[in-house]
Order: C-alpha cells, then sequence, then structure tokens
C-alpha cells in the first residue's frame, strides 16, 4: 500500500515534468510569466500557429501549470501560481550548472559584443551612477507589470527614437530575462550610438521575484 502510495505521488510529480518536456511550451510559459495572454496573441508573439498553441496550453493546463478565463470573447491565460515562474529558474539553474551544450549556447549568443558584463539584480541596488532603466519588452508587458521608474521602448522602436534618449544617465536595459535577445539587441545599438549602456542579466519576473521574497 506505502509503495503504491509513493508511485501515485512521483507519477503525480511525472505528468509536471512531461509537460515542461518541450521547448515551445517553455516559451509559452516565459511570455506568460510578463502578461496573461490569448491564444492569437501567443501565436503571433511566439511564431508558432495557433492549433500549436492550443494544444500546448491544453497540455500546460491539464499540468495545473496554467489556468484560463473568458473576458468578453477572449479565452486568457496565466500561470496558475508564481511557483511555476520559481520551477522554471530552478529548470533553468540545474541546465545552465550541468550542461556543457547549455554553457556554450550561452557563450555563443548570450556574451555581449561589447566589453560590458550584465549587472544582476542585486548588484544594480549598489550601482554607483545615474542610471535609466529601459524596458524593451512589448508594450502589453509593460502595462501589465515592469520594475519601477523604467520606461518602455519596444526593441522594433528603438532605432527611430535614440535620439530622444538623454545621454547623461547609463541605461540599464532588461526585456523578459536572461534569455530574451531584445535586451542584447538594444545594447549593440545603444553603444553603436555612443550611448552608455548595461544590460541587466535578469527581466521583470525575476525582479517581482525577489520584491516578493524581501
Amino acid at each position: 500500500m506505502a509503495n503504491s502510495l509513493k508511485y501515485n505521488l512521483f507519477d503525480q510529480l511525472a505528468q509536471v515534468s512531461k509537460a515542461l518536456g518541450h521547448a515551445n511550451r517553455l516559451m509559452i510559459l516565459d511570455v506568460l510569466a510578463q502578461t496573461e495572454s490569448d491564444v492569437d496573441t501567443l501565436h503571433q508573439k511566439l511564431g508558432l500557429s495557433i492549433a500549436n498553441v492550443s494544444k500546448h496550453l491544453q497540455t500546460l493546463k491539464q499540468a495545473g501549470l496554467v489556468v484560463n478565463e473568458r473576458q468578453g470573447q477572449r479565452v486568457v491565460y496565466g500561470l496558475s501560481d508564481p511557483s511555476v515562474f520559481r520551477l522554471i529558474v530552478s529548470l533553468r539553474d540545474v541546465a545552465e550548472s550541468q550542461l556543457d551544450s547549455m554553457q556554450s549556447l550561452l557563450q555563443s549568443h548570450l556574451q555581449p559584443n561589447t566589453p560590458f558584463e550584465p549587472i544582476s539584480l542585486n548588484a544594480l541596488k549598489d550601482f554607483n551612477q545615474p542610471y535609466t532603466l529601459l524596458d524593451v519588452r512589448p508594450a502589453d508587458e509593460f502595462a501589465a507589470g515592469h520594475i519601477p521608474q523604467a520606461i518602455n521602448i519596444p526593441i522594433e522602436q528603438l532605432a527611430q527614437k535614440l535620439p530622444e534618449l538623454h545621454s547623461d544617465k547609463t541605461l540599464v536595459v532588461y526585456c523578459r530575462g536572461p534569455y530574451c535577445m531584445w535586451s542584447q539587441q538594444a545594447l549593440d545599438q545603444l553603444q553603436q550610438h555612443g550611448i552608455q549602456a548595461k544590460r541587466l542579466a535578469e527581466g521583470y519576473p525575476e525582479w517581482q521575484q525577489l520584491s516578493h521574497a524581501l
């Protein structure tokens, strides 16, 4: 009886791990960590077919990782609990520390093309020069939540709005999190135009998690 119960409990854990076992589902959770979204929005942001997005959302919902609600004619999905994001962070930490292939990808694609190293949220507290936080996520994600005092210029608008940025403060750029390429792209553009900039190592969801832990 005890062994049967133990097996059943671990089988439930396995259901969650199975739901996490696809890159597209992890990318969906990455977007939902920023803001609630409907199927069409996820389809546009991730470049997946609507049918594919719907199928992945159903798998995530069955595993208890996302919930949905009807808002007018839209069905909107979101993370079921903050613990889901903590699970993703733990998964990320294990992969980065244990997989050589993960380290190779990080070094080849997420290392800055400038001499500046990313700055962490903790280090930002002790940053010893004036700075402005620049959020380069889409406007709907910024509206749903952002780090206090940040300004929003979505990455596709940055080039045309460079003249509006003041050069008297260092810009600290962030986006969805450590694997978001937009902050790196923004950093490259800013440096090319002689604007002092650093990239935040984390994103808004990590800031939110950190602020709740304090």
